[in-house]
């Protein structure tokens, strides 16, 4: 049934008031980023005002954050590496064996997902400090792939359970094995879901706050964790707060209108079952 003129109307209104209740305060921040340290808080707020980089030049340089940033890409990079080498390999084997207990084991899977950083945090620190893994970066990395293992499994499945079987059994009777035949006959096909999995990872990773505080330390700590300090029990470092929030934010939204079509084709390439 086609919806009526003022149902369309009343739909487009709501989408309008949502997309202005979101982007506003975006906005805002942005512009925040920008202004000069003395009307950072003015009241009224200072819309007109001449834009500045000095906060920018203050959280990247002389805050070394630049060394956070590097931080930051090395752990996310590495453990959604990790995570695609280990997750891709059981995807597949859950969505191509049937075994006994193979849901519950998804489901399972797909629950540790859920678990919040805080539950494992205690047990992390202290098997982290027995093997001299606090504070560097293959320690978070293995710490993320908690989080991001399970859901690299619950969405390739979906994407492998979408490509026909024979398609690589006709690979086999051409001399393939099974690891060869997922390799040059499979994974070409679901290349759009596996770049798709691999930016939501990626975002998970860039954006996780508690476990790289309570796990990292002086040398990995990552853009989150400095964003943090600029929130004083004495005042808020507003400027700076949006500047380098603005930092964090840059390479997913550069990753995401690189990969902007192969993440459409991927979101909408497989379904969970």
């Amino acid at each position: 049934m086609k919806p009526s003129a003022t149902q369309q109307f009343l739909a487009y209104l709501i989408f309008l008031i949502l997309g202005f209740l979101i982007l506003a305060p975006l906005l805002a921040g942005a512009l925040t980023a920008f202004k000069p340290r003395l009307i950072w808080v003015a009241s009224p707020p200072a819309w007109r005002f001449a834009p500045t980089l000095e906060n920018f030049a203050f959280v990247l340089v002389e805050r070394n954050n630049l060394l956070h940033l590097r931080n930051s890409l090395l752990i996310a990079g590495g453990a959604v590496s990790l995570a695609l080498l280990l997750g891709i390999p059981a995807a597949y084997a859950l969505a191509r064996f049937r075994f006994r207990g193979d849901k519950g084991l998804l489901q399972w899977l797909i629950s540790l997902r859920m678990i919040p950083p805080i539950v494992v945090a205690l047990p992390f620190y202290l098997l982290f400090q027995t093997f001299d893994l606090r504070n560097t970066h293959l320690g978070l990395m293995l710490a993320y792939l908690t989080f991001l293992i399970p859901l690299v499994i619950w969405m390739m499945r979906g994407y492998f359970a979408e490509v026909p079987s024979a398609m690589e059994e006709c690979a086999m009777v051409e001399g393939y094995s099974r690891l060869g035949a997922l390799r040059r006959v499979v994974l070409p096909v679901v290349l759009p879901g596996v770049i798709a999995t691999a930016l939501l990872n990626f975002i998970f990773a860039w954006n996780e706050y508690f476990l790289a505080l309570i796990l990292g330390g002086r040398d990995t700590s990552t853009l989150p964790v400095a964003a943090a300090t600029y929130v004083g029990r004495a005042q808020v470092e507003w400027g700076n707060l949006f500047a380098i929030n603005l930092v964090i934010m840059t390479p997913v939204m550069i990753l995401t209108f690189i990969l902007r079509r192969q993440l459409v084709k991927g979101l909408s390439l497989g379904a969970v079952e």
